[in-house]
């Protein structure tokens, strides 16, 4: 029993040494490996999670360019649009301008025209009239053998082209 008592104080006293020791290298495992590690580890996790905001700002940030973007593609979109109903709103009013312009024209050499026919014509009656004249005088003298005086030839003429117009 003796012996077995020996063996059961040496294990107790091996056990309280193991003990003594564990308990030795946990204060120096925390003190000097512990404090050091979950430091690491919190930086770590701190690191982790801004990367993880970074990341989202990041996203975030992306998202509102690409909304700018298609912001201003629709602007431009629409300046396009607008500049073409523009450029077309111009080009008809430019178009109606020179057919107004080119109908001016055309009525203003119709009356011109209108007018220089009608002066030929007045022009080629009052030669017709003169020659006439002359040639009417020129056949009453004949006949009359006499000088027809101004307002005799004017008289005659004129009774001549009236019987010319009927």
């Amino acid at each position: 029993m003796q012996l077995m008592y020996a063996a059961l104080k040496l294990e107790l006293g091996d056990t309280l040494y193991y003990l003594l020791i564990f308990a030795l290298l946990l204060i120096l495992v925390g003190h000097f490996a512990w404090g050091p590690v979950s430091d690491m580890m919190e930086k770590r996790r701190q690191k982790v999670i801004d990367d993880l905001d970074h990341a989202e700002s990041d996203r975030k940030k992306a998202e509102l360019l690409a909304n700018e973007r298609e912001a201003a593609l629709k602007d431009s979109k629409q300046e396009a649009t607008q500049i073409l109903s523009t450029a077309k709103s111009n080009a008809e009013k430019t178009k109606t301008q020179i057919i107004s312009q080119a109908d001016d024209e055309a009525s203003a050499i119709r009356k011109k025209a209108a007018e220089d026919a009608k002066q030929a014509k007045a022009d080629a009656l009052n030669e017709a009239r003169d020659q006439v004249a002359d040639l009417s005088i020129s056949i009453a003298e004949k006949l009359i053998s006499k000088n027809l005086d101004e307002k005799d030839q004017k008289d005659l003429v004129d009774s001549f082209i009236k019987g010319l117009d009927d």
